[in-house]
């Protein structure tokens, strides 16, 4: 360690180093993918300045916190770029394998010395290889100089900015690429393929992606193909602007505490005007009249009638301000909690600029030409999000790869160019991410798909005729589903997309799948901009309220007791055309089962684990509200079916239900305490309702309330679709709508219903997320009679107001 370096410090400083050298290495990636395109001129001049100077960087700081090995690595590989960066030339496949293997061996032995364990590889080897390249390029730079050029020093420093002017033309130095090739194959491992692959990446931002070293030179495994992992470090980087804006409102915060004890005093001065009156009333009460005289009593009155008038403006007074400062300071709370979780967002370009490389070594694998281009990747999401579809967008690139994109004799034949092309682009969607995987290949053959997996018996046949088009798609996404008769390293073993499905669901995501045959294929993926807080539908079951997260939940509906079926000594319910496992919640919980008031119909929650269902049975589904998970901490780390807790506005404690081990348990278990089917005859005058919302949970929802407390409901997805049925149908007795919906929204529904001569006297529910003042006048000035937050939402509060304007 340097000599008046505090210990801990240094270790400060190399954790800082780790985060530099991950940004360096991509920096270097970026710029040697970019140069294997073909670039010319000032761009590739630009290209070479990027890779020189951060190799130079790398190696600086590597010395500063005494990681030899990287620093080693790092100046050898500037050698190298110093002599490109002179003549201007573009690194051929030797250089730019050999570059990127020394990236990865970097990447490699900064693990090792943080291990504190020796090298996995053998750096002495490498470094050979590296001075044979860096030799062979020097004297194919000193041969093409005139003769009259001085020498360059052993160690290049790094140049200014206006140094490329002062450049050789390429064409004046540059040796024949057959000649540069051979000259290099001394430092080009055997057997390793040079198909050439172009590649695009996106926006420069800087990058904090901590990748895990790949295996040693001598491994078995060193063939493989590098992937970009996840990082051991829990690091975010956040922008100063967004530090600026929290100690703002940290500012702010330290004014509202002020008013807070301001309001504090206040109260103290109205709590001595109420004991003084308090005791002046004993005193009075308690000694009469005849010992003192009635002036001193009069003015005794007097003072207590001040009093209470003082005590009474003071407390209005108190009141208003109090109210004030409490409603700054909720919005305060809400900003600062917003501002909190904006500083988890990290740019897209995290996980994607990696991917590049891994495009690169896969396409290379397969000897196939593919441009690889990254759009939008500067869009931010929560870096628990990113981190998790990692796996999922390595999957896609892979499968796109080796299963889409054809080789470039193919290519030809069918008329396309020799170049594949895949694409990925990020938009954002109001609080949702789309990010979308697209390639120009052969696209996705359902009849194939069809065939494979009726060979690998993952569905059975009456199964595989009763599905359509998109169903049969969704194939590829099972576990154990492969279109390919060999094992390779790149597919073959069955376990890929299936991950995607996997971790979309724990990431309250979705994916979904757009394809042409011979023209491409499209993955589209949906994820949530931050996981800070979840959805939760709760129900309750043996006297006790639980949350099922939403996006575990399938379906929600109600059955009636002739709709279940026997199966193997069990019971079960027809769901999507297929049995699906029907259990009660109670009994899965270990709790007791309760009689059921309403035998007719019963509530029922089918929870989805990958591809495995189960219904189970509740007492009563009471709504769908927004949820913030509390873990469990020691001893209760593992507690079985439930991942945690959470607390209702009251401050009551409702446990969260954990759904892989629901569903676990589900299917080891049976129907319990089920009553005989009673029958009862059909109300053909029950009320008729029409839910207006263009999310299917919560119309499914609000239609299993409903129809539950015994109402005939009927369903549109936007305000244009319920006007038109509402022009059809005269029989409906109250309207249920959201307001954000696509076409027309609900006050424009609300409206037209209020100014229909007709339908002016049906009331209207409005049903939202729109907790605002402004929003709630903007439900009166239309004309709805009742207007309810979705954040507040429950059966109860639904049904009552239901029930009084029915």
């Amino acid at each position: 360690m340097a000599s008046g370096i505090d210990q801990e410090f240094m270790i400060q400083l190399l954790e800082v180093f780790a985060i530099e050298l991950e940004e360096q290495i991509q920096v270097v990636t970026d710029g040697l993918l970019m140069l294997e395109k073909g670039l010319s001129g000032a761009e590739r001049q630009h290209a070479l300045d990027s890779v020189f100077r951060a190799a130079h960087n790398i190696k600086g700081s590597a010395r500063g916190v005494e990681v030899t090995d990287v620093s080693e690595i790092a100046h050898r590989l500037e050698d190298i770029f110093a002599v490109l960066k002179r003549e201007n030339s573009n690194p051929d496949g030797a250089i730019t394998d050999i570059a990127l293997e020394s990236l990865d061996r970097m990447r490699q032995a900064m693990a090792d010395h943080r291990a504190q364990q020796p090298l996995g590889f053998d750096k002495d080897e490498l470094l050979s290889r590296l001075q044979a390249i860096g030799t062979s390029v020097a004297m194919q730079d000193r041969t093409g100089q005139q003769a009259d050029a001085p020498p360059q020093p052993a160690e290049p420093a790094i140049p200014s900015q206006n140094d490329t002017a002062a450049m050789p033309a390429p064409n004046s130095v540059a040796p024949p690429q057959e000649e540069r090739t051979q000259a290099h194959q001394a430092g080009k491992k055997p057997g390793r393929k040079t198909a050439a692959t172009s590649i695009s990446g996106g926006a420069g931002h800087p990058v904090e992606w901590l990748g895990e070293p790949v295996e040693p030179a001598d491994s078995p495994e060193t063939d493989r193909i590098a992937e970009p992992r996840a990082g051991t470090a829990d690091v975010v980087r956040v922008n100063l602007d967004k530090l600026e804006k929290l100690a703002a409102m940290m500012e702010e915060l330290q004014v509202a505490k002020i008013e807070m004890d301001d309001h504090l005093a206040s109260m103290q001065h109205l709590r001595n005007l109420a004991q003084d009156l308090a005791s002046g009333w004993r005193r009075n009460s308690s000694t009469g009249q005849d010992a003192r005289s009635r002036q001193d009593y009069d003015d005794w009155l007097r003072r207590s009638a001040d009093s209470i008038v003082e005590l009474d403006v003071a407390s209005v007074r108190m009141h208003r301000e109090m109210s004030s400062s409490t409603n700054r300071l909720g919005i305060l709370v809400e900003s600062l909690q917003g501002s909190v979780r904006m500083m988890r967002l990290v740019p897209i370009a995290t996980l994607l600029r990696p991917m590049s490389r891994l495009v690169r070594d896969i396409a290379r694998e397969l000897e196939k030409k593919v441009d690889f281009e990254i759009n939008g990747d500067e869009i931010e999401i929560d870096r628990v999000v990113l981190d998790g579809i990692r796996d999922p967008v390595v999957h896609l690139l892979r499968n796109a790869l080796d299963h889409g994109i054809e080789s470039p004799q193919q290519r030809m034949e069918k008329g396309k160019p020799a170049e594949g092309k895949l694409h990925i682009s990020v938009s954002s969607e109001g609080s949702q991410v789309v990010m979308t995987v697209q390639d120009d290949g052969d696209g996705i053959s359902v009849e194939n798909i069809a065939a494979s997996a009726r060979k690998k018996k993952i569905i059975s046949e009456a199964e595989l005729a009763a599905m359509g088009h998109d169903e049969i798609l969704g194939l590829i996404f099972r576990p154990g589903f492969t279109s390919r008769e060999i094992i390779t390293n790149i597919s073959g073993r069955g376990v890929g997309l299936d991950v995607v499905v996997a971790n979309l669901r724990k990431l309250k995501g979705s994916v979904h799948i757009e394809t042409e045959v011979g023209k491409g294929t499209r993955f589209i993926l949906k994820l949530p901009i931050t996981l800070a807080t979840d959805h939760g539908v709760l129900v309750r079951s043996g006297g006790a309220i639980f949350a099922i997260p939403t996006s575990a939940v399938d379906r929600i509906m109600d059955i009636r007791p002739e709709q279940i079926l026997e199966v193997e000594a069990s019971h079960a319910i027809l769901h999507r055309g297929r049995t699906t496992p029907l259990r009660d919640l109670a009994a899965t919980l270990g709790l007791e089962t309760r009689e059921r008031i309403d035998q007719r119909m019963l509530p029922v929650v089918v929870v989805a684990k990958g591809w495995d269902n189960v219904a189970f049975l509740v007492d009563e589904i009471i709504g769908e509200r927004e949820i913030v998970v509390k873990p469990f901490h020691p001893p209760l780390r593992a507690v079985r079916n439930v991942t945690g807790g959470t607390l209702t506005g009251s401050g009551e404690v409702i446990m969260v239900l954990n759904p892989p081990d629901l569903v676990d348990s589900a299917m080891q278990g049976s129907l319990a305490h089920m009553r005989p089917a009673e029958t009862g005859e059909s109300i053909e005058n029950e009320p008729h309702v029409l839910v207006v919302d263009d999310s299917i949970t919560t119309r499914t929802l609000e239609k299993s309330i409903l129809e539950h407390a015994g109402y005939r409901v009927s369903v549109a997805v936007d305000g244009k679709q319920a006007w038109d049925i509402l022009q059809q149908e005269h029989d409906f007795s109250l309207i249920i709508s959201d307001v954000e919906m696509p076409v027309m929204n609900g006050f424009q529904l609300t409206e037209l219903i209020k100014q229909s001569e007709r339908l002016r006297h049906l009331p209207v529910i409005i049903v939202t997320s729109l907790a605002k003042d402004a929003d709630r006048r903007r439900g009166i000035e239309v004309g709805a009679d009742a207007y309810i937050v979705k954040g507040q939402f429950e059966t109860k509060i639904l049904l009552d107001v239901v029930e009084q304007l029915v």
